[in-house]
């Protein structure tokens, strides 16, 4: 058996020992990587989360992740983080001595790993791709002193992929000059198994909604969407997975609206653990202001369960009107209740839904990463 190839994943985005649900893409993205590659990770920690999480209460990864200090003042100078995260792999050593050793990198965030590893690239002539996974496109390319070391970057690196085609436009839209690759993250059909059981099949609609508890996910539009079917007189329950900022904000509003025995709140949970609030639900719903594609979303679909979805982003990409989801309009309250009632009308195919995916796995999204990392480069 020949030997493996090294490879250097360089993220903020990844599980952590304290949070074991943070971006478990790169996790599944990394193990199936790991079947071409000897991986090491090195993940940049805010220096205060890691001088309570690991100085203080111990924490630890395994030997091939490195877990360093990311030094900087938040919210605060924010177009001097790549220069700020380069000192913090200078102060501790180890994260510089394995980006310098490093034949092959992947930096999963444009902004500041992508802009970081670039500059190493110069030293060290590595092989890189930048993974930009959405709002460091979206967002930061609207911030010129960002744009334009992003726009540096991208010029440095092997490849710049994008999690959609949506993505990739977005990213040739500011920079021409650069070699892009659309690069979908895959879902584990192992784990996520066709459901049994129909959908809006009783007089109850069950609906679960997976991600962050934030404005931009589109969850006070639903929160208020159910308020309207309950006055309509229509049953209907949400489980609420996920956790964030307005959390608070969002209660008082449930609250307020008298709809508590409508909403359960979850709250954050392991990801394998997602899969059984799927199968008990009639459909994901997902009314987000942006999106790339989202993980759950493709998750859902895998179990042949559909969505309801804003037409944003890359979902476009995966999800097919009248097929495996229906798409909300122009985002309110009564379009998103009009997309439910309009979901529970139509015979879903559970297998059709599933099919909708098969090709979206993450065997394949490794193998298209290795041909990338292996073009030209053989020798390495």
């Amino acid at each position: 058996m020949s030997k493996k190839k090294p490879l250097l994943f360089f993220t903020n985005l990844h599980p952590l020992p304290w949070q074991e649900t943070r971006a478990t893409y790169n996790l599944e993205e990394t193990k199936h990587l790991s079947e071409h590659y000897d991986i090491k990770k090195l993940i940049p920690v805010p220096w205060f989360t890691w001088l309570k999480q690991v100085l203080v209460k111990g924490y630890r990864a395994d030997k091939d992740t490195c877990l360093f200090p990311f030094f900087y003042v938040p919210k605060l100078m924010t177009s001097l983080h790549p220069l700020f995260l380069g000192i913090s792999m200078v102060i501790s050593v180890k994260p510089l001595l394995w980006m310098l050793s490093a034949k092959r990198v992947i930096a999963s965030w444009a902004y500041a790993e992508g802009v970081c590893a670039a500059f190493f690239k110069g030293i060290v002539g590595n092989k890189l791709i930048i993974e930009s996974l959405g709002s460091d496109i979206n967002a930061l390319m609207t911030k010129p002193l960002h744009k334009r070391q992003m726009k540096w970057a991208f010029k440095k690196a092997s490849f710049v992929t994008g999690k959609s085609q949506a993505l990739v436009t977005a990213i040739k839209s500011h920079i021409s000059q650069v070699k892009t690759e659309v690069v979908y993250n895959g879902v584990d059909f192992d784990s996520f198994t066709l459901r049994t059981s129909p959908v809006f099949e009783s007089a109850t609609i069950n609906l679960v909604f997976i991600g962050s508890v934030i404005k931009t996910k589109g969850i006070f539009e639903l929160i208020d969407a159910i308020a309207l079917l309950k006055a309509q007189n229509i049953s209907i329950n949400l489980a609420l997975v996920g956790a964030g900022a307005q959390m608070n904000e969002l209660k008082e509003k449930i609250n307020q609206l008298g709809i508590a025995d409508s909403v359960n709140i979850v709250g954050p949970i392991p990801h394998e653990s997602l899969m059984s609030f799927i199968h008990k639900s009639d459909a994901l719903i997902l009314p987000s202001y942006r999106e790339g594609v989202p993980n759950v979303v493709m998750e859902s679909l895998s179990t042949g369960t559909p969505v309801i979805v804003t037409k944003v982003g890359g979902i476009p990409e995966v999800v097919k009107d009248n097929v495996n989801g229906i798409f909300i309009g122009a985002l309110s309250a009564q379009s998103v209740s009009e997309a439910i009632l309009q979901a529970r009308n139509i015979t879903w195919q559970r297998e059709t839904i599933r099919a909708s995916i098969s090709h979206l796995t993450w065997t394949n999204t490794a193998q298209h990463i290795q041909s990338l990392l292996e073009k030209n480069n053989d020798s390495i």
